[in-house]
């Protein structure tokens, strides 16, 4: 009997590495399908995807024929909106591979970014580099999320954060506090208060609390520019303190479950050993299965095999269109693809790309959503049936109400659309003639 136990504890060693070999396989084969397959795409029409080919085609725009970095993105945000909110580094870079790649250049953008948090995090922590604490990492289903929501510049501020992490460990200070300025400076919103509570966290356990503490603040004071213009973007004031507040939670709980990640493998492993390990990985890949319908990431996941939607181009091509009026367009489906032609096509948008700018609600009457169209400069109102379906506000009642009064005239430009007109409206509530 006493024979057998080694022999015993040798086959579930074997077992084990074999287990942990063909996860480590089988993850890393479905990974590398997936990027291939989004990169198929010009356009990966997800959740969050086309405000980075917006803002990246916009920024390429200016900045190539000859006026440099903008600031102001006047098209979007009714003439308020800032070309940077957040994801300088990964927008200018991507704006300078523009002319070479076309709109591909977000999607490849997109899909290094996946690689480079990944690789970023096995390089800041050797203790993940097994094939089951690897394994682990590409289960984690949050991670799987920011790529199929096509969430750049999430990724693109955790990458440099890994890195910085990394330069830290190894004693490269100077590198460190550029790489946590560049990552901090990425996605203000979510990699900053991360970053703060992770240094937090490190101080009383690091052998240099001191330099860290003096570090991480002038990492912060670097990205300074960056954290204001997040501020100042109209996408923030456009917004109700309830809907900030409860996207940037949120968001924040999300993503703290890639920024982290690699704690909790070395945590998993420290506490449970290998075995620990080898029993997440499973339990990691359910989840991904699982979330889908709490997370309602049906859409997201339909990307690999969507193409992006041409319905409003007969519109921008006809006389019917304006370029230089501003268009409050409300749609579903799209992936807000029609936003982007609008843009391209010459237009303005009331909104930026963001459901909280686009604020999706009822009104209380109809005065106030005069006051709402006055103070977004909105010259007409496109909306389809499918939006009413979905929202079901009282959005479109108003609109009536609006024609009336003689203060709008409709039109159906496509199948399913009306075009609302808007004549000049008075902060009495009185409008013009048209």
């Amino acid at each position: 009997m006493l024979a057998e136990c080694p022999a015993m504890a040798l086959t579930i060693k074997r077992r084990g590495q074999a287990f942990d070999t063909f996860a480590f396989l089988v993850l890393a084969a479905a990974w590398a399908a997936g990027l291939l397959l989004l990169l198929t795409h010009r356009l990966f029409v997800t959740n969050d995807s086309i405000s980075d080919y917006a803002h990246t085609w916009y920024i390429a725009k200016v900045l190539w024929s000859g006026g440099g970095l903008p600031y102001h993105f006047p098209q979007l945000g009714h003439g308020d909106a800032l070309a940077y909110p957040y994801a300088f580094f990964a927008w200018t870079s991507a704006a300078i591979f523009r002319p070479v790649f076309g709109d591909w250049v977000v999607t490849l953008w997109l899909a290094a970014g996946a690689v480079a948090t990944i690789a970023s995090t096995v390089w800041a922590f050797p203790e993940t580099r097994s094939r089951a604490g690897i394994a682990m990492l590409l289960a984690n289903p949050i991670m799987v999320e920011a790529v199929i929501l096509g969430q750049l510049p999430f990724l693109w501020g955790a990458w440099p954060w890994f890195v910085a992490i990394g330069c830290w460990r190894r004693g490269w200070i100077p590198a460190a506090i550029l790489a946590a300025a560049a990552a901090q400076a990425g996605h203000p919103a979510v990699v900053l208060p991360l970053a703060a509570i992770t240094v937090a966290c490190r101080l009383p356990f690091d052998g240099r609390p001191r330099s860290l503490a003096a570090a991480y603040a002038a990492s912060v004071i670097l990205a300074g520019p960056w954290i204001a213009m997040t501020l100042l973007s109209p996408a923030v004031s456009d917004s109700t303190l309830l809907s900030l507040a409860a996207n940037f939670f949120g968001t924040l709980s999300l993503r703290a479950e890639v920024m982290y990640a690699p704690f909790v493998v070395v945590l998993v492993r420290h506490w449970f050993g290998r075995a620990g390990m080898l029993a997440a990985i499973p339990i990691l890949v359910a989840l991904n299965l699982i979330i889908v319908p709490i997370r309602h990431n049906e859409y997201a996941w339909g990307a690999f095999a969507r193409e992006p939607s041409n319905i409003l181009n007969p519109f921008l091509e006809s006389p019917t269109f304006t370029p230089s009026k501003t268009y409050r367009l409300l749609q579903v489906g799209d992936g807000k693809v029609g936003m982007y032609r609008l843009l391209q096509a010459g237009g303005h948008l009331d909104a930026e790309l963001f459901p909280e700018s686009i604020d999706r609600r009822s009104w209380p009457g109809l005065p106030a959503y005069e006051a709402f169209l006055r103070n977004r400069n909105v010259d007409a109102v496109l909306i389809s049936n499918a939006y009413n379906e979905r929202y079901r506000t009282n959005e479109h009642d108003l609109l009536e109400q609006l024609v009336g009064r003689g203060c709008a005239s409709r039109t159906t430009p496509l199948p399913g659309f009306a075009l609302y007109e808007l004549h000049p409206l008075a902060d009495d509530g009185g409008c013009g003639s048209g």
